[in-house]
């Protein structure tokens, strides 16, 4: 390179620096890299040496040896802040920030489970959910990118090396393979359908349920839940009358031991002498007796197994409004049950 080429690079290069410290916020730092090379012998240190070198260069960086500054530069290079070489590198602070070794946090928590890898350093992140002060998430990426494989992954991860419960609601019928090939006596599947075999109660309700007082809570359920039945709305009237013959059949049940299904409310409905009753239950006849009746008669499916998965996938138009509200509130009943004993679940909501 000829002198005029080499003042050439030299203000661009000093045009440069000048840029990132007035413009980019950067400091000016002297900087200073050592390295200490052991071998077994002298052939295997020069050997050694001269392969670094080599790589440096390649990478355009210049490394010269420190002769006779060996004692020096170990004393330098050892970690308790002592400088014993006189040479300077000029650096701006991004530049430097390069060769810290502690510039990558790592997650290795105890009783973690994978969620990825560290994009600096490559390691695995393996994280304990319960250490987050949010352990809500989501997973979000283009179709096809993978995301109900590292959902599968970490429902795979959790049921071999937690005691957790796992809650899943399938909308295209492709956890079941998953569930079925690695846990079947702990799980069970429902295909909520019209016209189906399994069935699941609308009114199935478990000790402590809601935040108050259950029967207040589960009586506000049912009305949402008429509400998504009858799109001509519940008026105050309605309501009362619901909420009157909800109380009448948990206190039935308590009594006579027999879990109450939306057919017992239909029937408690039938019995009240106000023209509303009979709208209502008119506006359940199609849920309970009728052709989609999956939500009012008792579970078919064992809802105290560890992992329970709603496969939605063929619920139809006319039953997702009610179904989804059902399944939300079977998922409700079951996070606050586990959460009374202590025991922490996992629901899972593809999209």
């Amino acid at each position: 390179m000829s002198g005029e080429s080499k003042r050439e690079l030299q203000r661009k290069e000093a045009k440069e620096f000048l840029d990132d410290l007035t413009t980019r916020d950067q400091r000016m730092m002297h900087g200073i890299l050592t390295m200490v090379l052991t071998a077994g012998s002298k052939e295997q240190l020069d050997s050694d040496t001269e392969a670094i070198k080599s790589i440096a260069g390649k990478n355009m960086c210049q490394l010269a040896t420190l002769t006779f500054q060996q004692i020096d530069s170990l004393n330098t290079v050892l970690p308790i802040g002592t400088r014993k070489i006189d040479a300077f590198r000029t650096l701006t602070t991004e530049s430097l920030a390069v060769f810290m070794p502690f510039k990558v946090q790592e997650i290795h928590e105890p009783g973690g489970i994978y969620l990825g890898e560290n994009a600096i350093s490559h390691n695995l992140i393996l994280c304990n959910r319960e250490n987050l002060m949010n352990q809500s998430g989501f997973v979000l990426g283009v179709p096809g990118g993978g995301k109900s494989f590292f959902i599968k992954e970490m429902i795979l991860q959790l049921i071999l090396n937690t005691d957790d419960e796992i809650l899943i609601c399938d909308p295209e019928n492709e956890y079941e393979p998953l569930i079925k090939g690695i846990a079947p006596d702990i799980s069970s599947v429902f295909h909520i359908a019209a016209g189906g075999k399994d069935r699941l109660n609308a009114l199935y309700l478990v000790k402590g349920y809601g935040e108050n007082n259950p029967l207040v809570e589960k009586s506000q359920f049912i009305m949402s839940l008429v509400e998504q039945i009858d799109k001509n709305g519940v008026g105050p009237q309605h309501k009362s009358i619901i909420d009157r013959c909800t109380a009448a059949v948990y206190m039935d049940a308590a009594r006579t031991q027999k879990v109450p299904t939306l057919c017992t409310l239909r029937e408690k409905l039938l019995e009240q002498p106000e023209p509303e009753a009979q709208e209502i239950a008119l506006a359940l006849e199609l849920f309970t007796t009728g052709s989609l009746d999956v939500f009012g008669h008792e579970s078919t499916v064992d809802l105290n197994k560890r992992i329970l998965v709603f496969d939605i996938r063929d619920l139809g138009e006319q039953l997702k409004p009610t179904g989804l509200l059902v399944i939300t509130d079977t998922i409700l009943n079951r996070v606050t049950l586990n959460w009374r004993r202590g025991k922490r679940t996992h629901v899972f909501i593809d999209e």
